[in-house]
């Protein structure tokens, strides 16, 4: 079974920015990569969107809501959680919930885990590394699950879509927030200069790593619009869809539930 496995990873195309390449080396070109820039991911995501991914990380938050109104303890998945952005921010608003960040990259996770011991909490995210189209949870273990600006870096987009629906409990919500293309004029212009020329020659100069940059930005520009994403979560599952739109269709949270 693992052979078939690895051999339709081999035979499975899926996009990398703008090329088209097999699920395996997506998979390794994906790990490379933001192992390559964890240093200074944090710095490059302020520039990149000139500071407003904090904001739109802390409405995400504020969404989760029906911690609010029950005392019981919540379990979290932080899918691409990165070096913890989202998980300090429920950690800090909901102290007593249980929250592990779940990501491709080590390195990263190496990153979150100082991070974490920093801000004093040691137990409290737990981190692991890993394959989101491949979840190490059983089934109905997350009451919610978080994703900010990773789910468009996935090999399998439906996957892993399908492994969130499986390990959330009924009743669950999961939370995705990502950039997306823009395609009304004249902003799409701008914006699209903008991650084609100005932020791979930022990350040239900051982060050492133009071809990085590149392809976070060309991964923008070629991911689903809206309503090709909604269709994607309701075929693995999802219901009761939510869409917010930021600052002119930049970027989206996209809200729904496991019924």
């Amino acid at each position: 079974m693992a052979k078939k496995a690895k051999e339709q990873d081999d035979k499975n195309f899926v996009k990398f920015g703008f090329e088209e390449i097999s699920t395996k080396s997506k998979r390794k070109k994906v790990t490379d990569l933001f192992d390559s820039i964890s240093s200074d991911y944090d710095k490059m995501n302020d520039i990149m969107s000139l500071g407003s991914h904090r904001l739109w990380k802390k409405d995400l938050v504020e969404r989760i809501e029906f911690f609010k109104s029950q005392k019981k303890k919540k379990s979290v998945l932080d899918l691409a959680g990165g070096t913890g952005d989202v998980a300090f921010l429920i950690k800090n608003r909901w102290p007593k919930n249980n929250i592990t960040v779940f990501d491709l990259s080590k390195q990263m996770i190496d990153i979150g885990i100082l991070k974490s011991k920093n801000k004093g909490f040691t137990d409290n995210p737990i981190w692991i590394s890993g394959d989101s189209a491949l979840l190490p949870f059983k089934n109905s273990t997350f009451d919610v699950i978080t994703c900010a600006f990773g789910i468009r870096n996935v090999a399998e987009v439906d996957l892993t879509l399908s492994e969130c629906h499986r390990v959330l409990r009924p009743g669950g919500k999961i939370l995705i927030l990502e950039f997306s293309p823009v395609d009304k004029k004249p902003l799409n212009k701008i914006y699209d200069f903008y991650l084609k020329n100005v932020i791979p020659e930022i990350g040239r100069k900051v982060a050492k790593d133009k071809r990085a940059y590149q392809y976070l930005c060309d991964s923008i520009l070629t991911f689903h619009q809206p309503k090709e994403f909604t269709k994607i979560l309701e075929k693995s599952g999802f219901q009761k869809i939510k869409i917010i739109k930021y600052f002119l269709g930049i970027a989206y949270l996209y809200i729904a539930f496991h019924i």
